[in-house]
């Protein structure tokens, strides 16, 4: 991906190798994200040898100033292999937890999404293409609200990329005036959820009969069929709203309510202490459908639930007029949010970004520039094989490389070096043909 030119630029003077030690870094993050001990340890299996673990926390400092050059080349590298300009930005916010409730500059308490409330955390913002391929990230200070990081995150990527007509993609937590504006004056493109209940009810957003269905769709079953309004967004200028409804989310919705319900009567019945009352009042899933009497005696709130179920199926997004698209092509783009959630996951579950173990600042950035690095090769990877024809999920990736090793070996009598290389899996030996990689293995005694 062109990662490694960038980073033998901070060979510099040191007397270790650079690029090897974030490989094995790279390599054992991909494997089994572990400690920087655990990959000093295992190093051997992955085929490196004499890396000292010193080397491995200078690495991550050498690095941790080129996050701006990895995600320049990151760009590029899209731009070369996706076929097309790179025109659509999909952009959303996570938080990624410490084991710690030690609070400085970076690390701070805020709004979990992993519901860690008391542990502290980073704000991660990521910025993927059409086909999930990240482009670009930063990270916030804990406490900061998502609605903040959009615009200073949209400013980097016009500096880095010199970007024009770009569209950009978010959910409702990015969904601010002043987002709208920012991007507006910017010259930015965006598809932003719009949360219709917050609108005037005049508009009489959830009345089904002022719905039109969506074209081209007689061959859709009814239940699974879309139905649409268009009006000026009655809250941000030379914007369209495109207020939806489907059957098919209105029947998730009742689902999704009616588990939640479940689950909180059964702890309502179970509240015999404080600490059980408490944790029902604090989840805002569950607050919301409840109302605390007199004595902490907490009910079910059944206007709340009446008043929710109103809103099921109902749901809409906020559209530049410069956009210039149809309300097909929009809902379309806003669908394919789901590819930064899918980067998210692989980043969170599979690659293991959290929780980060290292407190002082210029380690943890370090550790976010590893992980994108990750996440990003991981994707390309799946692009590759996608266009070679032979697609693989993340966890097939993940499996068929954790069953592939080499290991380093001596001759006691001779004193001569060796490698013993491990078979390939069908799925390893894909991934080796869509790399350029010889697939065959052998023991390798060293002259």
């Amino acid at each position: 991906a062109g990662f490694d030119e960038v980073i033998q630029s901070k060979q510099g003077r040191n007397k270790f190798n650079i690029e090897e030690t974030v490989n094995l870094i790279l390599t054992q993050r991909f494997d089994l994200p572990s400690s920087k001990l655990r990959t000093y340890e295992r190093q051997t299996e992955y085929g490196f040898s004499k890396i000292d673990l010193q080397h491995i926390y200078r690495a991550m400092d050498a690095i941790e100033g080129l996050a701006g050059e990895i995600q320049k080349q990151a760009f590029y590298t899209v731009n070369q292999y996706s076929g097309g300009p790179v025109d659509c930005f999909f952009f959303d916010v996570t938080t990624l937890y410490f084991e710690s409730d030690q609070q400085d500059a970076m690390r701070d308490f805020g709004y979990s999404k992993d519901q860690k409330y008391h542990l502290v955390q980073i704000v991660f913002a990521l910025v993927v293409d059409s086909q999930g391929m990240p482009l670009a990230y930063e990270t916030f200070q804990g406490n900061l609200s998502e609605t903040k990081t959009l615009i200073p995150v949209l400013e980097k990527l016009r500096e880095r990329f010199a970007v024009t007509h770009v569209t950009i993609v978010c959910d409702r937590g990015l969904a601010s005036k002043a987002n709208v504006e920012a991007l507006q004056t910017s010259q930015f493109h965006f598809v932003i959820a719009s949360k219709l209940r917050s609108m005037s009810e005049k508009l009489r957003l959830n009345d089904i009969t002022t719905y039109a269905p969506m074209p081209n769709q007689d061959g859709i079953p009814e239940e699974e069929r879309t139905y649409f309004r268009l009006l000026p967004h009655p809250q941000y200028s030379d914007t369209t709203l495109i207020a939806t409804y489907s059957p098919s989310r209105a029947h998730k919705d009742r689902e999704d309510r009616n588990r939640l319900l479940e689950k909180l009567r059964r702890k309502i019945n179970d509240s015999s202490d404080e600490s059980t009352i408490k944790n029902v009042i604090s989840n805002g899933g569950y607050k919301k459908y409840t109302k605390v009497k007199a004595g902490s005696l907490i009910t079910i709130n059944e206007e709340a639930v009446e008043m929710d179920a109103l809103w099921d199926g109902f749901h809409g997004i906020a559209v530049a007029n410069s956009a210039k698209l149809s309300p097909e092509t929009a809902l379309s783009r806003y669908r394919d949010l789901w590819h930064v959630e899918e980067a998210f996951r692989v980043a969170k579950s599979t690659l293991k970004t959290r929780p980060i173990f290292h407190w002082a600042p210029h380690r943890i950035r370090a550790h976010m520039l590893l992980c994108f690095m990750n996440l990003f090769l991981e994707r390309f990877l799946e692009l590759l094989l996608r266009k070679n024809g032979t697609p693989l999920t993340p966890d097939r990736i993940r499996y068929a490389l954790s069953l592939m090793h080499t290991t380093t070996f001596e001759d006691e009598a001779t004193g001569r070096e060796g490698m013993m290389q491990s078979g390939l899996t069908e799925d390893a030996q894909k991934i080796f043909h869509t790399l350029g990689l010889p697939i065959d293995r052998a023991t390798i005694l060293k002259s």
